[in-house]
Formats: structure tokens, C-alpha cells, sequence
């Protein structure tokens, strides 16, 4: 199955600008033979979660933007994924479900059938402070392949990406939220996991921009497998990122051998990771 990932630059708050852009990304993967399309997280307004620290505005966020499943986000989604006639894969959406909010993600298929539906395990700090609920267990879906399915910080678990490589996934696929500093943080660890399992991980990020046309944050959308490392990554704003899910499927018994002395590697980036100050300057994004 050829699998498109997006690269989209989403207009804060903006649903009928990115609808729009979205709408011709998919157009384009699926001219080029996409069955399964990748969209960012909080699609169709963007996340802002980790870029403004203003905890009042973002709880308003929260409260305006969360809705039951069904709901209108979710026919936005089922309405592309028919149109498009591909799976789709989009998330996390803020769920309310009774009093609690989740971030959730979900799988549509072609015909505009939830087929899978999965909530963000690992909250974040933030997402404690604003009374957002963690899930329970992962999920897998199966289409041509076994695809494990990851949001956000279940990246940084390392029990949450084992927990789907015990349970046979060939391909995970995981979407992250902006943020202003530290994007390639989100490589070096998709990268240790997928050494780490011996599985490719299919990671969807996205581009910021305010009212002003201003970047104010974003996280790469990028392949990485136990191999290549990363194997292939979006250079532009408002592209795609094709892969055959064969192409990527690891030879676990290979895999295991070239594991043999790569630990203490694996050892020395967690613990530079953790030694990461959060007050360094934002990583301006690149030009071109």
C-alpha cells in the first residue's frame, strides 16, 4: 500500500483555509497512487498546545474546540476520506466523552467508516494542566499491513512503542504537535525507538503560522527506520511524503543482529536527551 504523509502549513484557527489545502494535498497523493494519507494533529485548526503559554487562552481552546465522536471535526474528516476514496489516518482530535476530554485519533475508511479510534496515552504536562485525559491501551489497525498507531508524547514511551512491537506491528505511524524550539528532538527519538524495535515509524508533523503569516512553530513530518535512520523527510511546506509499506517492513531476524552493541549508543542519546535544557533559544526553521 503507498502510504502519504502531509506536510501542511496550517493558518491557526483558520478550518476553511486548511480544509482547502488539505483537500489538494490529497488530490495530489492520490493521483500518485496514495491509498492511506497522513493528517497532522488537530487538523483542521492546528495545534498550538506547545507554542503559547498562555494556560487561560489555551483552556479556552480546549473547551470551544472539544466535541463528541461523531461530531462536526469528524465529518470534515469522513467527508475527505470519501471524496478521496483513501484510508485516512487523522488526530489527535479533542474528544468530549461525558466529562472527560481526550486527544484522539482516529481511522476512516474509504466508505467514511470509523475503523479504529485511539487515545493518546502519554499526556504531557500541558495536557494535564489543561484537564485533558490520558487513554488506556494502544491500538493496532489492520489494512495491507499491521499498523500500530502513536500521538504525540507516546513517542517518548518507550513501553508504548513495545508494547505495539510485541503485538506484531509492521509500521507505526504517529503525528506530533508544533513546537518553537527543539524540533529535531522528535528524529533523534523516533529514530532510537525504531532501532529499538526494529520497526519504521511513519511520524506526521506540521507548520504554525498566526493570523500574521508568521511560523511560530512546527515539527518535521519524516520516515525513520532501524537502517536509513531517516529514510525520507519533507523539505517543503505543503508537501507529501510517499512510501510503499513494503518497502519499510523490516526483517525482524536481520534487525536483531545488527542490534548486537548498538545499547550503549541507544543509552548515550536517551541520557543527552534528558540533559536538554528547555530554556535554549528556539531552532528557527530553516530556509527553503
Amino acid at each position: 500500500m503507498l502510504i502519504s504523509l502531509t506536510y501542511l502549513k496550517l493558518k491557526e484557527m483558520s478550518r476553511k483555509h486548511n480544509i482547502e489545502k488539505a483537500k489538494k494535498l490529497i488530490k495530489t497523493a492520490k493521483e500518485r497512487g496514495a491509498k492511506l494519507i497522513i493528517l497532522p494533529s488537530l487538523f483542521p485548526v492546528g495545534n498550538t498546545f506547545e507554542i503559547y503559554n498562555n494556560e487561560k487562552k489555551m483552556r479556552s481552546v480546549v473547551k470551544n474546540l472539544a466535541e463528541k465522536i461523531p461530531g462536526n471535526s469528524t465529518d470534515i474528516l469522513v467527508k475527505l476520506a470519501m471524496e478521496g476514496e483513501i484510508h485516512l489516518i487523522a488526530g489527535p482530535l479533542l474528544e468530549q466523552a461525558g466529562p472527560k476530554i481526550f486527544l484522539t485519533t482516529l481511522v476512516i475508511s474509504p466508505d467514511g467508516e470509523i475503523i479504529g479510534k485511539y487515545r493518546k496515552i502519554m499526556m504531557s504536562e500541558k495536557d494535564v494542566k489543561l484537564g485533558i485525559s490520558g487513554g488506556k491501551e494502544p491500538i493496532y489497525v489492520v489494512l495491507d499491513k499491521k499498523y500500530g498507531v502513536l500521538s504525540e508524547d507516546d513517542l517518548f514511551s518507550p513501553e508504548i512503542s513495545r508494547i505495539l512491537a510485541l503485538g506484531g506491528s509492521q509500521l507505526i505511524i504517529g503525528t506530533t504537535r508544533p513546537v518553537n524550539k527543539k524540533q529535531d528532538l522528535i528524529k533523534y527519538v523516533a529514530i532510537t525507538r525504531s532501532v529499538e524495535n526494529g520497526i519504521s515509524y511513519l511520524i506526521n508533523g506540521e507548520i504554525i503560522e498566526n493570523e500574521d503569516g508568521e511560523i511560530v512553530g512546527y515539527t518535521p513530518t519524516f520516515i525513520a527506520t532501524p537502517d536509513s535512520l531517516v529514510y525520507k523527510e519533507a523539505e517543503d511546506e505543503d508537501s507529501i511524503v510517499l512510501v510503499e509499506s513494503s518497502m519499510i517492513i523490516q526483517n525482524k531476524e536481520g534487525v536483531n543482529t545488527r542490534l548486537n552493541g548498538i545499547e550503549p549508543i541507544i543509552y548515550g542519546l536517551c541520557k543527552s536527551i534528558k540533559k536538554t535544557k528547555m530554556n535554549e533559544k528556539p531552532i528557527p526553521k530553516p530556509e527553503g
